[in-house]
């Protein structure tokens, strides 16, 4: 009976809104309302339109950390990082304009390529409508039901034990459009191998992800829309071989080749926003977010004793809320007044449970390990408020200027007002040149943060080098970006961008013990400097493009989490500038792909100079290239129809190439990059 009542409420609304509802026209104008929120002026932006996507070896099942690292100035790493002009990680993602606070370090990604339908990938110096979170901006539209309704469904199998499906579903029901999206991928190399084996030992994962966007036409003039997303990754940590004991559990042995370590993180969020058009003809999203993250690793008891002196029962949680509020108003046919606001809290817990042995003045005095539990729970809250007006100043030129003010209030309380400017001017029809300055306030993310008392841990197996811990700071940074694009011909555009960034108290992160989780310290200053080339050509069946980088990234004397560096360490880091471990000098992507007689065909490479290693990070890793291509078609197969087949390799020369040789600063493990892997990958589009 309620379900009844609640489907003929829906039909009564939907023929009182019938006459004046067109549902393609009324969402093609809420969507160009949104992109209104959101101006570009100054900055350097790299779009993946969905072709672009389907353009990729694996297609839509490319990871999204993946995809983003055909852009420019994007350094491939390990656990799924990327790092963009020199910053260590630092990206902030949205879901259609909603900012997503940091959450605790993980391995799996919180939503996966399928789920979008273009991706913005914002650098340089950005308008004030960005703040905390500026190395890249991945802005993602997401896919909806829309008029086309179509639902898909995808089975990807190849090497490792690799399995993926994915589902999506999408559709409009009277003026309720809803969008769905579900998967699952397991395979036995989720994370990077210690070892060049084709087929490393104890690398299991299971990663599933459900996603959902609904929206509700108010409206010809608004709607309100709810996003829930869920993220589980359940991952083995792969082992060493040929590891020397260090320390002695009470007459037990291991085999560091069979130890059994694993780690899982969740991610959990929901965004509700009424976004619209006023009747002042105001544009405006207002969003409400929650978000739970939960990271749990759990030791190999008598492995993590014996080679490492330690055994640590780790689990950290984040649980943020915030609200969002963007608003833009055309003043005249030369102004846009753009303003809006941020604020949040997050309450973040770390506990661990430590098992360690006594040690006196560097040797061992008994094989029983004892217990040192470490618990403790922060509020965190961000605020931000922003104000800017796009000025069309002459015919070819546009201004974008504001602030914003942020404001942290964490382990340490600070706040920095903040200036932007940008340009774009057009040179000619085929030329244009973008400028802009911005000062930047980054604060750490506080869910990585481990507060620790460093001397619970004097005279033992885990006791530091130094027991300094300076609390860690906010980034503070003056960054410039000037660049050209040119039409040279009507297919094919050039474009040059330089930057330059000038940093106070550089966030970086180092590696925590023995676990693959993270935690951030800063080095007192930094800069970071560099050069991008992009190249785009696309005529009828055929697209392509290239990108080519060069930076150079330098820091000096670490300032905060001593504690988990070596003496020598800081001791040179205070008086030389050094590398941080994620700087790479070159990196470069291109690729191609041509539909011939129904066939497409697509290959791309990658490129990257190599991380820094060795003491201090004097040393770099030797170069990579890595090439992947596939083909696809449809065929007509009994009962299911026309059905898309797709065969991808990735890294088809076989390549052997390490992200790090274990040494460093930062760095713990040996992680190599995946071997030759063939995938099938089938997909049915079934039209409602």
């Amino acid at each position: 009976m309620k379900n009844f009542l609640f489907l003929a409420a829906i039909f009564v609304a939907q023929s009182a809104f019938a006459e004046t509802f067109h549902y393609e026209i009324t969402a093609k104008k809420l969507d160009k309302s949104r992109n209104n929120l959101s101006p570009k002026t100054g900055g350097s932006a790299f779009v993946f339109e969905q072709k672009d996507v389907e353009n990729l070896p694996q297609g839509q099942a490319t990871p999204l950390n993946q995809l983003l690292a055909r852009a420019p100035s994007v350094v491939q790493n390990t656990q799924n990082q990327i790092h963009v002009r020199g910053d260590h990680k630092n990206v902030q993602y949205r879901l259609n304009g909603v900012m997503l606070p940091s959450a605790v370090n993980g391995f799996g990604q919180i939503f996966d390529t399928h789920i979008a339908e273009n991706v913005d990938f914002l650098t340089g110096a950005m308008p004030a409508q960005y703040g905390f979170r500026n190395a890249a901006i991945v802005d993602v539209k997401t896919k909806s039901g829309g008029f086309a309704k179509k639902n898909r469904t995808e089975v990807m199998l190849g090497g490792n034990e690799t399995a993926l499906v994915n589902q999506q579903v999408g559709g409009n029901f009277g003026n309720l459009d809803y969008y769905l999206s579900a998967s699952y991928l397991q395979n036995n190399r989720g994370i990077e191998s210690t070892t060049k084996a084709r087929n490393p030992n104890h690398d299991d994962s299971g990663q599933d992800n459900i996603f959902g966007y609904f929206s509700y036409f108010l409206d010809a003039s608004k709607r309100l829309s709810v996003i829930v997303s869920n993220a589980t990754n359940r991952f083995e940590i792969p082992n060493s071989p040929n590891k020397a004991a260090k320390y002695q559990l009470n007459g037990q042995s291991a085999n560091s080749s069979y130890l059994n370590e694993k780690q899982k993180d969740a991610d959990h969020f929901a965004i509700i926003s009424l976004q619209g058009v006023s009747d002042s003809e105001v544009d405006y999203q207002i969003s409400f977010l929650t978000r739970y993250g939960d990271l749990q690793y759990r030791p190999d008891f008598n492995g993590g004793l014996i080679f490492n002196g330690i055994s640590s029962n780790l689990n950290r949680s984040s649980f943020a809320n915030s609200m969002q509020s963007d608003f833009s108003y055309e003043l005249n046919d030369k102004n846009i007044l753009r303003a809006g606001f941020f604020a949040s809290n997050d309450r973040v817990k770390s506990d661990s449970e430590n098992w360690v042995f006594p040690v006196s003045g560097g040797t061992q005095t008994s094989t029983t390990p004892f217990l040192i539990d470490e618990n403790s729970a922060k509020n965190s809250q961000l605020y931000g408020v922003y104000l800017q007006n796009e000025w069309r100043a002459l015919k070819d030129l546009t201004l974008n200027y504001g602030a914003r003010f942020d404001l942290s209030r964490a382990y340490v309380n600070e706040s920095q007002i903040s200036p932007r400017l940008g340009a774009v001017y057009d040179l000619s029809k085929d030329t244009k040149i973008h400028a802009g300055f911005a000062r930047y306030f980054t604060p750490p993310p506080v869910a990585a943060i481990s507060e620790t008392n460093r001397q619970k841990f004097n005279d033992t197996s885990n006791a530091s080098e130094s027991e300094l811990n300076g609390k860690v700071k906010a980034e503070r940074s003056s960054y410039y970006d000037i660049g050209i694009a040119h039409k040279i011909l009507p297919e094919l555009t050039l474009a040059v961008d330089g930057y330059y960034k000038r940093i106070k108290n550089m966030l970086d992160e180092h590696q925590f013990g023995n676990s693959l989780i993270y935690t951030p310290f800063n080095y007192e200053e930094g800069k970071a400097y560099g050069v991008e080339l992009k190249l785009d050509y696309r005529k009828n069946d055929f697209s392509s493009y290239a990108n080519f980088s060069a930076q150079r990234v330098y820091a000096k004397n670490i300032i905060s989490g001593q504690y988990i560096h070596e003496a020598e360490e800081l001791d040179y880091v205070r008086d030389h500038y050094v590398r941080p471990d994620h700087a790479q000098n070159y990196t470069a992507a291109i690729g191609a792909s041509y539909l011939l007689c129904g066939t497409k065909y697509s290959a791309d490479a990658l490129y990257g100079s190599g991380l820094q290693t060795g003491a201090n990070n004097k040393n770099t890793m030797p170069s990579y290239w890595q090439i992947n291509a596939a083909i696809a078609r449809d065929f007509e197969l009994p009962v299911l129809g026309k059905t898309n087949f797709r065969f991808a390799g990735v890294n088809l020369f076989d390549r052997i190439y390490q992200y790090h040789d274990g040494g460093g600063i930062g760095i713990n493990a040996s992680q190599y990059a995946p071997r030759r892997t063939f995938y099938l990958i089938a997909s049915k589009t079934f039209n409602q």
